[in-house]
């Protein structure tokens, strides 16, 4: 019976890292059917985005409870994040062509771990049932 509940952990793992395998490769063909007019209207909204998070401005009832001076470094590093998510956003076409490989590579190294995660879960089983075998009764 552990063997059954072992290897029935070990699927029910595989299935899940499938799942969450199929998923990232959905995303990555879902990206990868952008076009460069698309992107650069992504990123061009991405940039908007920015500008109108500094405009954003909290309820001043909670900005009676924040410490003064915290709002500022918040939007510097806002700011400062822009041109990098702008210049990813710009290289999405060319990094999805290789990525959608890499996500069934790495699912395939993930598979054979959780097999072997099973074959060591059965030998533990096999270890631990010889023991309680060998074992003396209580008298």
């Amino acid at each position: 019976m552990w063997y059954a509940i072992s290897w029935l952990i070990v699927f029910f793992l595989l299935a899940m890292w499938t799942l969450l395998a199929w998923a990232t490769h959905a995303a990555v063909q879902w990206v990868a059917g952008l076009s460069g007019a698309q992107v650069g209207a992504a990123t061009g909204g991405v940039t908007e985005a920015a500008k109108q998070m500094g405009a954003l401005r909290l309820p001043e009832w909670l900005t009676v409870w924040l410490p003064a001076g915290v709002l500022e470094p918040w939007a510097d590093m806002a700011a400062s994040l822009m041109p990098w998510i702008t210049s990813m956003l710009g290289q999405a076409p060319a990094l999805v062509a290789w990525l959608s490989p890499v996500v069934w590579v790495a699912w395939a190294i993930g598979a054979m771990l959780l097999l072997a995660l099973g074959a060591g879960l059965s030998l533990l089983v096999r270890i631990m049932k010889g023991r309680t075998l060998g074992r003396p009764a209580n008298r």
